[in-house]
């Protein structure tokens, strides 16, 4: 396979999405900048839809269809007095490019447009292949992408959170409990009379410490980790609480469901509380998550978002080791540590999945957020060979 990446090109089409802010939410500039780009690159259709995500499309062919989708919205500029570069500068320094959310994950959408381009222009594309710049993923994984992927209805999917240029296979799944105890108030001076529901609290952090966690033979083990606590009255004056609340994130492997976590944390209340003369009522729910995207479309939804994992003889993941193998990239499969909207994609939508992207996880979220424009390069021809690859692959392969 032999294909032409326009470097310039690729270099100021990157430099511009890191100089433009994009926090979820508000990304209309840049996905109008994408959409701009798709379309000076040749893509044959380029829309953005009523949610917001641009899509562009090429027409590949009638073989496979493939998805490759990159979120463009951003996390809000955090420790800002920290940043040694100007976070919306697009500056290169030494071979870095800075920008907040460059690594997060705009780097992988500049390398995708332009690699995709260059595949197409070699004629090395056997189907149709979509590029989505989605939104609002930092918000929930995979609610706004939804839409575009009903739309084009993908054989294979790629997410691009940054890999370091690897090929990722899966990651654990992430949700978010909200833990309600009810006790009863009374004066502290009379602490016996009462029901405290924080040290109740207190004792069900310590029991859910303390779980056996299932493991993944790759993925690692299931982690449900607090997050938030707080109780009230508050401040307290004199009052045992009555009422106390926790949040925990849980990060856990395949076979997870609502279901089984919410029980698994119940039962932890349960042996937090099997002395007690006298336990406190509680309340186990995921929590709701609701935004709205840039264009004004609505969404409300729990925090679940499933873990997946596509096996490493499927047809996706050894077409994805050839593909890379002849980009003189490293095949070896591996896997994210953080969520991505491939929860959605390969757990929600049944669709086989693999993650490929420019730029170390690591930096994500990061001050001084950068990627390497050899990465930057080494990701535009990595997507070429993908697009090439999984666009001409058979389901039997």
């Amino acid at each position: 396979m032999s294909v032409t990446i326009d470097d310039g090109g690729l270099v100021r089409f990157a430099r511009e999405l890191a100089s433009t802010p994009s926090v979820s939410g508000t990304e209309g500039v840049a996905v109008e900048a994408t959409a701009a780009e798709l379309r000076r690159l040749g893509f044959d259709e380029v829309v953005v839809d009523r949610v917001g995500n641009c899509v562009g499309i090429l027409d590949g062919g009638e073989g496979p269809r493939v998805l490759i989708d990159g979120h463009i919205d951003t996390i809000p500029l955090h420790s800002e007095e920290r940043w040694t570069v100007d976070p919306f500068g697009g500056e290169v320094r030494a071979g870095r490019l800075y920008g907040l959310g460059i690594c997060d994950q705009k780097a992988s959408i500049a390398a995708a447009a332009h690699g995709l381009a260059a595949a197409r222009a070699a004629g090395e594309l056997g189907g149709p292949v979509a590029l989505v710049a989605s939104v609002n993923e930092e918000d929930v994984e995979g609610a706004a992408l939804a839409s575009a992927v009903e739309r084009f209805g993908p054989t294979w999917a790629v997410t691009t959170e940054p890999s370091d240029t690897r090929l990722c296979i899966g990651q654990r799944g992430r949700a978010k409990v909200e833990v309600n105890v009810t006790g009863r108030a009374c004066h502290a001076g009379h602490a016996r009379e009462g029901v405290n529901a924080a040290e109740a609290l207190a004792a069900l952090v310590g029991a859910v410490r303390e779980l056996d966690h299932p493991r993944h033979p790759r993925l690692g083990r299931r982690d449900i980790t607090c997050i938030d606590v707080m109780s009230w009255p508050n401040p307290s004056v004199s009052t045992v609480p009555g009422r106390a609340l926790a949040r925990f994130d849980c990060r856990f492997v395949p076979g997870e469901t609502p279901e089984t976590l919410l029980a698994t944390i119940g039962e932890a209340a349960g042996r937090a509380w099997a002395d007690w003369s006298e336990p406190p009522s509680v309340e186990v729910a995921l929590t709701e998550a609701g935004f709205s995207t840039w264009t004004g479309e609505p969404f409300s939804r729990v925090e679940f978002e499933p873990a997946w994992w596509t096996e490493e003889e499927s047809p996706l993941v050894r077409g994805a080791v050839a593909a890379l193998a002849r980009a003189g990239l490293d095949p070896t499969p591996t896997h994210y540590s953080f969520c991505t909207n491939g929860s959605y994609l390969a757990g929600v939508a049944g669709i086989p999945t693999i993650g490929f992207g420019v730029g170390e996880e690591h930096m994500a979220h990061q001050v001084d957020e950068y990627v390497t424009l050899d990465s930057l390069r080494a990701g535009a021809a990595g997507f070429a060979a993908l697009a090439a690859e999984l666009s001409g692959l058979s389901a039997q392969a």
